[in-house]
């Protein structure tokens, strides 16, 4: 089974703190021993600043950050261009609750940069 959700909008961010990235969330059954790979693809990400500009990319489940994460920086201070540089993150779950989880990505920036992306990013469960 997959369940995925996909964005549409052009959105950015300049926080530095996780947050969530609009459109992409799930809710999952909870089916204690089930194991789901969660996917976050995002194909033409790129960011701009002056302290090489960059982008994370993380998941949650239930509002708790997943440990592996997915991070891109330029390598020029101050690129002369923004090339796109596609993102792909895949985390492992062990499901461990009866209960509905919500599975969200989050973003965040790099060195005080700002992360955009103007096409689509998916979120998707495997089960």
């Amino acid at each position: 089974m997959i369940i995925s959700a996909q964005s549409s909008d052009p959105q950015s961010t300049n926080n530095s703190a996780w947050t969530a990235m609009p459109q992409l969330s799930l809710k999952i059954p909870g089916a204690v021993g089930d194991a789901v790979l969660f996917i976050l693809n995002v194909p033409y990400p790129y960011a701009t600043g002056n302290n090489f500009p960059g982008g994370s990319f993380g998941i949650e489940v239930n509002g708790a950050l997943q440990p592996a994460t997915a991070t891109f920086s330029y390598n020029e201070q101050q690129p002369p261009s923004t090339g796109r540089i596609p993102t792909t993150l895949c985390v492992p779950y062990l499901v461990n609750s009866t209960q509905p989880l919500t599975i969200t990505a989050v973003w965040r920036n790099v060195r005080g940069s700002t992360v955009h992306i103007d096409s689509p990013a998916t979120l998707s469960a495997v089960f």
